[in-house]
Parts: structure tokens; sequence; C-alpha cells
């Protein structure tokens, strides 16, 4: 009698992609992933406090090539979350429109955090024609004297404006 797989195979809230990890799993995966982390871009427009990327140089600044980031995802078909996001703004990438179609038209849930800077109205329809599951706005601060000592930038104000905007441009 052949064993029971480490996860279903039937696919699950991709939310709550770990429900479908069973207890008894062994310490090989026997299984892909069902959940990946990608981080598109080690590029950003800020130098947090938070953030390893002001106290040290990780590594030079740069984007992921299409070909790698195809390369990655093929290598996983049936991949359910895919997670779009490092220490770098994603939405610096010029092709994260068309790597988060490529992942939607496979069936795959997609998400990123942003540091919402450049969440302006003339990008609204263009992120939520890619399909986009579930978007993360970080702002590290509740109000904007706080944001500006962590960020390192006054934008408190125009991101939550942007991202009000953006909520009523879906409605």
């Amino acid at each position: 009698m052949m064993e029971e797989t480490a996860v279903s195979t039937t696919r699950h809230d991709p939310r709550r992609y770990f429900e479908g990890i069973d207890a008894k799993r062994n310490s090989v995966a026997e299984t892909p992933p069902v959940c990946l982390y990608l981080e598109v871009t080690n590029r950003c427009n800020l130098l947090c406090e938070t953030c390893p990327r002001t106290f040290e140089t990780l590594e030079p600044p740069a984007d992921m090539s299409w070909e790698l980031f195809t390369r990655i995802v093929d290598q996983l078909p049936k991949v359910a979350r895919v997670v779009l996001h490092g220490v770098g703004e994603p939405m610096l990438v010029k092709d994260l429109p068309r790597m988060i179609r490529y992942l939607k038209d496979r069936g795959t849930y997609v998400l990123f955090n942003t540091n919402g800077t450049l969440m302006q109205p003339k990008r609204f329809q263009e992120l939520i024609d890619t399909g986009l599951d579930e978007l993360r706005v970080s702002l590290d601060a509740a109000d904007r004297e706080t944001y500006a000592k962590v960020r390192g930038k006054d934008y408190f104000n125009r991101i939550v404006r942007d991202v009000g905007k953006f909520i009523t441009y879906q409605s």
C-alpha cells in the first residue's frame, strides 16, 4: 500500500496554504512546494530604519530577469501561491505586471508587499488588469511623524491618499 503524500493534491485556499501540510510529513520533501517567495528586485526607493539594505550592502542592485523568473516558476507548474517581494520594492520592476499575469494564467494566487510610494493613479488599471489577488501596503507607522522617522521620507499622507484612491477606483 502506498504512503500518503505530505501535501494533499487538492487545492486549498491559497491564503491558508499551510493547512494542506500533513502533520506526519517526512524530513525530506516528497512533493514540490505549495508556496514560493521570489525577490523580484533588491532595489528600493527608500532607506528605512527597519531594513537591512539601509545599513549593509547586500549585493549590487538588480531586478530579476524575465528569463530567470520563468525558469524558476516553470519548475513548479502547480505552485498554489507566489509572493513577489523581499528586501526590494516590487513596483520598481518593469516586468512586474507581466510576471503577475504569467502566474495568474497558471491559476496561481499572487501577492506582493509594497511601500506604497508608487501607488499612483496612472498605474491602477494596469495593476488591476494583472489579476493580482492580494496587495499589501506597508506603512510601518500610524502617523506622519513616525513614518518619517522610520522611512526617512515624508510620504505618509500621500500613500494613505493614493491607497484610498486605489480602493475607490476598484469600486
